[in-house]
């Protein structure tokens, strides 16, 4: 048998239910591995105490038919969202005593695509510890990848699934909005219409089976979040040959970055291996849309966080956040008013191309993954860091599915792909993006 950590999230629960392992072999093998792993990355910066305790408990009563689909797997949980008995710091030494009623590390408020705070410090990409493991589930990301839990939780508001997915190596579900429910009580406040519209919970793992199995864990009802939305399979594949969308210019001023163009031509060349069509298409509206994600954002975030960043972040957060705001146009009332308008024309125009094609493969990121803190080192690169991360931004802003997955390795640098489709259609998504994996395969354990 494998070792432990190395097995997938699918597997663990298999030989849990099946007893051919014991919740407290499964444990005691991932604190082990975290143990040996997590000095380098500094992925986990908070683990649950008396887990052995706990699991001994579980062993004894075994689960039932009906027991939750992770029951006895070793995940991670972000650092922003609350945990009873933990601290959602959101990476701010402010708020570290901000217990709620195992954290992975997360840049200040969430608003990276690079992972270190001046709370917990630098998480690294466990592929390459000179690059970033992304942002902001950085942590979240760089566990996975490393075998510290075998699901990673995150959220995403642009890109912060997918894109630490990409630099790690690793898959990830940006879910259709509403698809995971969403609520911190330990929150000061509600989030924005824009922010909340455009953020989702969601899975890392190694592969699209246990991005699967997390996303149908994740995705219970709940009434907190009025936005929750039980929505059925799309039944989009049955039948019906799939035919998927491309664009070669989605930003022709964008990073032309060899690896990444390449990365491209390796799935289109894998979806016709495996009798997919692909048919070259203009995404409608795909600069308006990142411009309007970055002016409605960031209108929403000055006037609800400020005053907490002037307060609470650091001076090269403030440095990179006051970058992040003059890159976008500056949205009073009426302008921004005028943008959710504009919002919803274009998202109409996007779900009238889905009568076209049934997805839309894309970069993840246009550039390869960025060294460590790069934004803060070199902050007069921000707006090339701002526009390599276009396909992330487009896809928060439409509010739709996308899976990340990787296509290889580059060197030592991890790059890959990322496919969208219409709304609510995640599970075919996830089930096309598994065909795709199947020609590529899996990137595996990295190994520390």
């Amino acid at each position: 048998m494998p070792e432990i950590p190395s097995l997938t999230a699918t597997q663990s629960a298999q030989m849990l239910r099946s007893k051919d392992l014991s919740v407290l072999e499964v444990i005691d093998a991932h604190m082990q591995h975290l143990e040996r792993v997590n000095p380098a990355l500094n992925a986990v910066v908070d683990v649950v105490e008396h887990v052995d305790e706990l699991a001994r408990k579980m062993d004894r009563a075994h689960p039932g038919a009906d027991a939750p689909p992770l029951w006895g797997v070793p995940v991670t949980v972000k650092s922003n969202v609350d945990q009873i008995g933990h601290a959602n710091s959101n990476g701010l030494p402010a708020l570290k005593n901000n217990v709620c009623a195992a954290d992975t590390n997360t840049p200040e408020l969430s608003l990276r695509w690079f992972t270190s705070n001046p709370l917990h410090g630098v998480t690294r990409n466990p592929r390459n510890l000179a690059l970033t493991p992304g942002g902001s589930s950085g942590g979240a990301a760089a566990a996975v990848a490393a075998g510290i839990g075998t699901i990673g939780h995150g959220n995403d508001l642009g890109g912060s699934l997918r894109y630490p997915a990409f630099c790690c190596g690793v898959a990830s579900i940006k879910p259709s909005m509403g698809r995971v429910p969403a609520y911190n009580p330990s929150a000061v406040a509600e989030r924005p219409p824009i922010t909340a519209a455009m953020s989702v919970q969601g899975p890392i793992a190694r592969n699209i089976a246990d991005v699967r199995l997390g996303l149908n864990a994740l995705a219970r009802r709940s009434v907190l979040d009025p936005m929750w939305t039980n929505a059925v399979h799309s039944r989009r594949s049955d039948n019906t040959p799939v035919r998927d969308g491309y664009s070669k210019d989605l930003y022709a001023d964008g990073p032309n970055d060899a690896a990444i163009t390449k990365s491209m031509n390796d799935a289109l060349g894998a979806f016709r291996t495996a009798g997919i069509e692909t048919v070259e298409i203009d995404m409608p509206r795909a600069d308006r849309a990142v411009a309007l994600w970055g002016e409605l954002l960031f209108a929403e975030t000055e006037l609800m966080m400020g005053d907490l960043i002037n307060s609470s972040t650091s001076p090269a957060f403030k440095q990179m956040y006051s970058g992040y705001v003059d890159a976008y146009s500056r949205l009073d009332f009426a302008s921004y008013i005028a943008g959710c308008s504009e919002r919803a024309g274009i998202r109409r125009d996007v779900a009238a191309l889905f009568d076209e094609v049934d997805l839309f493969l894309m970069p993840t990121s246009m550039s390869v993954p960025f060294e460590n803190d790069y934004d803060f080192k070199c902050p007069e690169k921000l707006p090339e860091i701002i526009a390599a991360q276009r396909p992330l931004q487009l896809v928060n802003f439409l509010g739709l599915p996308s899976v990340a997955l990787p296509t290889g390795m580059t060197s030592d640098i991890p790059v890959g792909v990322q496919l969208m489709g219409p709304m609510h259609s995640d599970a075919f998504v996830l089930d096309v993006a598994e065909v795709l994996e199947g020609e590529l395969g899996t990137l595996g354990l990295a190994q520390i």
